[in-house]
């Protein structure tokens, strides 16, 4: 009797075994073949970085190589994403604590190749009052939000509205541009003062939506 039980274990075991390596050979099979910025991003930013609204990450296609290095560090820096209960900010953070210069660097130069079509607006507001709030934004992202590296400052046009006001919030919250080392980030921070409630950053996110069409 404790012969056959010792050998149930032993079948057991064997079938619990067989099915982890299985699993990783599954895994390891999938992954292989992958760049690192397919591994790393694809699973919030979507394939070909064209965006995920459900989990919070971002259109990736068409962002500016030098932003997108500069957020990556940022990231890994903790300049970005210390906060535990801002869950998407937290978990880029974790993705890119343990990334070499390196490494940053093949994923940005991957995703450099991505093309997604822009997705479709999502707020809607008064254009004409965004257009006059937007003269403040205009210093550093230029009158049609084109972007300007030397002040750090990505283009806004064709980017995910929805990210937009979640980004301006943090700032307005503190939760972004507070680190004493992030200075354009600070910068960024003291701008959107002129935007005091969400009426005004959805009509400026609406004037935006109409730059570079």
């Amino acid at each position: 009797m404790k012969s056959r039980n010792y050998l149930a274990l032993l079948l057991l075991a064997g079938a619990a075994l067989t099915q982890t390596v299985s699993a990783q050979q599954y895994e390891a099979f999938h992954l292989a073949g992958l760049n690192l910025a397919e591994r790393v991003c694809a699973t919030c930013h979507g394939p070909n970085g064209k965006g995920n609204p459900i989990v919070g990450g971002p259109r990736l296609a068409d962002i500016e190589p030098w932003y997108l290095r500069n957020q990556l560090i940022g990231f890994r820096s903790e300049f970005r994403g210390t906060q535990k209960d801002y869950i998407p900010g937290y978990e880029m953070q974790d993705s890119v604590a343990r990334m070499s210069d390196a490494e940053i660097e093949e994923v940005v130069a991957y995703i450099s190749s991505w093309s997604a079509s822009p997705n479709a607006p999502t707020i809607t507001g008064n254009t004409n009052r965004g257009s006059e709030l937007y003269v403040s934004c205009a210093a550093c992202h230029g009158i049609e939000g084109q972007g300007n590296e030397a002040l750090a400052a990505p283009g806004l046009t064709e980017k995910d509205d929805w990210y937009l006001f979640r980004q301006l919030n943090l700032f307005k919250s503190g939760y972004r541009g507070s680190h004493p080392e992030d200075q354009w980030g600070q910068q960024m921070r003291a701008s959107v003062g002129v935007l005091e409630t969400s009426q005004d950053i959805n009509d400026v996110l609406a004037y935006i939506n109409t730059l570079g069409s």
